[in-house]
């Protein structure tokens, strides 16, 4: 579903032109996250979670600059499978070697059965459902998991806490926004249309949505670097860092632990 923006006004070759550059979000973060994942040799899940949330990126841009069809599918299905590869981290999280074939399969039949339905039916209402139920689940996966830590790590379990309210208001934050652009369309166009043209993009809601959800995707996938680091007994080799004025959290190698 496309935002309530006004088409080709902008650029002539991008439709919803501040729906599609806000996608530069998932593609700064998700390249990032794969470089600090490799640099501090951390496992190649977490480079395929960063890989699902470039693809979110890049299908949400290319149905934002196009709005046809195939490509609103390349920006909502996407958001499904990455989220899988989260909640496989989130369940296979102490284990310590080898992959859970069943729930591995469990999860790719999930995603099939999410795809052939939507294909069928059309309904977004299915897609949001389907969505939201994988972040239920993984939001009480990692409630779980913050009630173990409390008791046994006091450092991860603040460091895993910050990450998780952040994520839960970054995701919160950007619902809310889509929600009052979709309810309150005509009234914000109104109201950019009103407004000085460097002015208007500020209230362009649905924009804030992709930035949003790209930070709340981005600390869901730290966080669950960071609990596998706890349940692989070497998170004390690696310190939470953050960027950008404490919006933006990295795990790096522990300097002193280096020494």
């Amino acid at each position: 579903m496309g935002g309530r923006q006004e088409n080709y006004v902008v650029c002539k070759y991008i439709a919803e032109f501040w729906n599609t550059v806000t996608n530069m979000a998932f593609f700064s973060l998700a390249i990032y996250g794969i470089w600090k994942v490799r640099s501090t040799k951390q496992e190649n899940r977490f480079v395929l979670c960063y890989l699902g949330m470039l693809v979110v990126g890049l299908g949400s841009w290319f149905f934002h600059m196009t709005l046809q069809y195939q490509w609103q599918l390349a920006d909502e299905l996407p958001m499904v499978y990455c989220t899988c590869i989260c909640i496989y981290c989130a369940l296979r999280a102490d284990v310590k070697t080898g992959t859970d074939i069943f729930v591995a399969l469990a999860l790719f039949a999930y995603s099939a059965i999410v795809t052939l339905v939507y294909l069928q039916i059309r309904k977004p209402v299915f897609h949001q459902v389907a969505y939201a139920l994988e972040v239920f689940l993984i939001l009480i996966r990692s409630t779980m998991h913050q009630m173990e830590m409390r008791k046994s790590n006091w450092r991860a379990y603040q460091d895993m806490q910050r990450l998780f309210w952040m994520g839960v208001c970054a995701f919160g934050g950007a619902f809310m926004l889509w929600n009052i652009d979709n309810i309150f369309c005509t009234g914000l166009r109104t109201i950019r249309n009103a407004l000085p043209a460097v002015v208007g993009p500020f209230f362009q809601l649905h924009a804030y949505w992709h930035i949003g959800t790209a930070l709340g995707c981005y600390l869901s996938i730290v966080y669950q670097q960071y609990l596998r680091l706890v349940k692989l007994g070497t998170v004390d080799e690696y310190r939470l860092r953050w960027l950008a004025m404490g919006i933006i959290p990295y795990l790096d190698k522990d300097i002193k632990q280096k020494a």
